[in-house]
């Protein structure tokens, strides 16, 4: 398939949409399968490993799916559209999950996340002033998280965007994949 905008911005959101909807999956089955999993930095780790996992895989088949070479440009504007779209699916979806279907998500989560940091901290050894005052700035953000205002929303979705496009750029730099000029050459004395 060649290379034009529309099928990559189609492919690219296509992309987007499977990225966004497995990340939607596997945090609604973590949250009822393992809630207290939540609470563990290892898990936060390993979730964000698995992540990059997935757009990795999704670039390279995007990367794939027109053509097998495209310029930084190209790259960056497939990567950041697919990265924009799962966000931005995730984001609504995950608002509408928590205020609507689990509610009471906030109080259930914020014991096993609070345990779990807590935990993390004693073994670090810090004071329990540090930890408490800690858990406490953890726990702040967390609320956004799982009971966000409209404007916490918004501005967290803001947040997430900056996040992607930096992630864009330097999958982009990584991924980029020049057609060789030879080939090029090549195709023109054949024609």
């Amino acid at each position: 398939m060649e290379l034009t905008k529309q099928n990559l911005n189609k492919e690219a959101s296509t992309n987007g949409i499977i990225v966004g909807i497995l990340s939607l999956v596997l945090g609604i089955v973590v949250f009822y399968a393992a809630p207290s999993l939540l609470g563990s930095i290892g898990f936060g780790i390993g979730s964000m490993v698995v992540s990059i996992l997935i757009y990795v895989f999704f670039t390279l088949d995007l990367r794939k799916k027109i053509g097998g070479f495209w310029s930084f440009r190209e790259a960056l504007k497939g990567i950041f559209l697919m990265a924009f779209v799962a966000g931005l699916l995730y984001s609504v979806v995950n608002y509408a999950f928590y205020n609507f279907v689990e509610p009471q998500a906030y109080e259930k989560v914020a014991g096993y996340m609070e345990a779990g940091t807590s935990k993390t901290l004693e073994n670090m050894g810090m004071e329990q002033d540090q930890i408490d005052e800690a858990i406490s700035k953890q726990m702040e953000g967390i609320k956004e998280q799982y009971n966000p205002t409209v404007g916490q929303f918004f501005k967290n979705l803001g947040i997430a965007v900056l996040v992607q496009f930096v992630m864009s750029l330097i999958f982009a730099a990584i991924f980029k994949k020049e057609e060789p000029i030879f080939a090029s050459a090549i195709e023109e004395e054949q024609e």
